[in-house]
């Protein structure tokens, strides 16, 4: 299961995945030599100068970089002090340079800078793509750590640790392409009173029920699932109106409730429910914690005004007007 779930949340631990490639290189010939060793097992992008390159970063995520030192535009080992210097833009990207220049202090510059390996010119093609592949199996086996450790043991799904993550660079992209976030905090209703009725065993597998419905109503690639602890579960919904959120949720709701599974100390329903606040706004300068606290009062709202609901709203009750 937990296989299916890092495929499901773009999680790499398939070699089946296609890692992306970044290719700076201004001389055509070696241009052709690195597509046609390495087309075949990674997606490549192909850019021949220093503006191209930046931009192609800020546009996409790569894992892997390779890199010319000279340029037409710039150098080589400015685009890497760039990156480097700037994870919370453009991610964590293995960089290798490419270069024909022999000197060794232009090794250890790259190396100080942060740079993963160097690939002297001319390119020899067996020890590109040897060089290439492992620092794929070195990504692969530090994400798949990283996913480890960001997982909910009992639930399967993301912890409260990849929520915060994910929902920093969820911001700061919906706020560089100008588009809305919405957030829900789920709660489910009288959980202790479900816990002292049918013992903490089954408390769990209520929890891995609700999780499982997460899973299967969530599937847009840039959403996020997440237990954020005890019984409260929290959803991340990229580039989604208050509209389009409040169906999903709503949907949500009535395939949990179509489980059917018995609650005798729920005062609203004899099966176990969740209460849900869901807030929506577009990033600028108000920050995450702004955001939680509003969909927070927003889930204390739906309990107030009788649980099993949906209670929605845009932040501050106004949608942005462009």
């Amino acid at each position: 299961m937990l296989f299916s779930f890092f495929q499901e949340h773009g999680m790499q631990t398939s070699n089946n995945y296609k890692y992306r490639i970044l290719v700076v290189e201004d001389d055509i010939a070696n241009r052709q030599i690195v597509a046609e060793k390495l087309q075949e097992d990674y997606q490549l992008t192909l850019v021949d100068n220093k503006a191209d390159a930046m931009d192609a970063l800020l546009k996409q995520q790569f894992e892997i970089v390779l890199l010319d030192i000279g340029l037409p535009d710039g150098s080589g080992l400015d685009i890497c002090r760039e990156v480097k210097a700037n994870h919370d833009v453009y991610g964590e990207i293995n960089i290798v340079f490419m270069t024909g220049r022999d000197k060794p202090a232009d090794e250890i510059e790259g190396i100080r800078l942060g740079a993963n390996d160097y690939i002297s010119k001319p390119i020899n093609v067996s020890v590109l793509k040897a060089r290439v592949d492992l620092q794929a199996q070195l990504i692969r086996k530090t994400e798949l750590l990283a996913n480890l450790a960001r997982i909910d043991g009992l639930t399967e799904i993301p912890n409260r640790r990849a929520f915060d993550d994910y929902l920093e660079k969820s911001w700061s992209h919906a706020r560089r392409i100008s588009a809305p976030i919405s957030l829900a905090m789920l709660d489910i209703d009288f959980f202790k009173q479900y816990n002292d009725i049918y013992g903490h065993p089954a408390g769990d597998e209520c929890l891995k029920a609700l999780a499982n419905c997460l899973r299967n109503n969530i599937k847009r690639g840039a959403d996020h699932i997440a237990r954020y602890g005890g019984e409260e579960f929290a959803v991340i919904l990229f580039d989604c109106d208050l509209q389009q959120a409040n169906t999903i949720l709503n949907e949500l709701l009535a395939d949990f409730a179509n489980l059917c599974i018995p609650h005798a100390g729920s005062s609203v329903a004899d099966f176990a429910t969740f209460s849900c606040g869901v807030c929506t706004l577009f990033p600028e300068d108000q920050g995450t914690q702004a955001l939680l606290t509003a969909t927070d009062k927003l889930l204390y709202e739906a309990k107030s005004e009788g649980r099993n609901r949906v209670k929605g709203e845009y932040f501050h009750n106004i949608e942005r007007q462009d």
